[in-house]
């Protein structure tokens, strides 16, 4: 896999109408959120007080956003970005065409995967950087490091959707049912990820699951270390790598 062409493609990619609608809908859940935070559901007042034990304004707002913007917007960003790798090029007919270069198809899958990769990062990272001085001042208490901290850690989680939904495209090989069972996947995933806070019985089952993984840090807003960072970053890439191996060797057999 080339480096120049990963650039390219990333570059190519920023421009398409996709890109636009995934930086369209990181903003809204960037502006919109004071507001949400402001003025909380009452259930989700409840699941914060029974969860965490504590009425912390900076632990409420986290958990909005976390799981009611972040872990919404990863599910669907991952399918817009990913959900049809390969598959748009070989319905258009320059996926002979781009496989006549000197790439091979699992270095163009890995290329286009990580590319797609890249720009779910930047998003991720600038819908961060464009909320944090909004909340910061008008919430009190709030804790940068503790916010930067969860996002490196669900960043990941972010990237494994954009994974996940390459890998459901070569191996469904259509666009609307590929699109379909990655959205189902990561919205079945994203509904479990909290499952080990409200029943404890099943925390060790839920750590299984790369977004409850991506959530982790929630679980230690009064004592966190550097473990409860760079613990389950190792995970998420050793899954990531896993999910990416498997879209390669499908690649490897896929028929051009």
């Amino acid at each position: 896999m080339k480096a120049r062409f990963l650039w390219l493609d990333i570059r190519a990619t920023f421009g398409e109408r996709k890109t636009l609608l995934s930086a369209g809908l990181m903003a809204y859940a960037a502006i919109s959120m004071p507001f949400i935070a402001a003025k909380p559901p009452a259930h989700v007042l409840s699941a914060l007080k029974g969860w965490f034990s504590t009425t912390d304004p900076f632990i409420l707002f986290l958990f909005i956003w976390t799981d009611l913007a972040m872990n919404k917007s990863i599910s669907i960003l991952g399918v817009v970005l990913a959900g049809s790798l390969l598959i748009r090029e070989r319905e258009t007919g320059q996926l002979p065409v781009l496989l006549s270069k000197p790439v091979s198809p699992v270095s163009y899958f890995l290329a286009r995967t990580l590319s797609a990769c890249a720009v779910m990062g930047l998003l991720y990272v600038g819908a961060h950087l464009v909320v944090a001085p909004l909340v910061a001042r008008s919430l009190p208490g709030f804790r940068t490091g503790l916010f930067f901290a969860s996002m490196a850690v669900h960043l990941f989680a972010a990237f494994f959707a954009v994974c996940l939904s390459a890998l459901v495209s070569v191996l469904v090989q259509k666009r609307a049912p590929a699109a379909l069972v990655s959205l189902l996947v990561l919205s079945l995933l994203v509904g479990l990820a909290f499952i080990g806070f409200y029943n404890p019985a099943w925390r060790g089952l839920s750590l299984f699951n790369p977004i409850t993984q991506g959530i982790s840090v929630l679980g230690h807003v009064e004592d966190l270390r550097p473990a409860h960072v760079l613990t389950p970053i190792a995970i998420l890439l050793g899954i990531n790598a896993a999910v990416l191996a498997l879209g390669a060797l499908r690649v490897r057999h896929l028929e051009v």
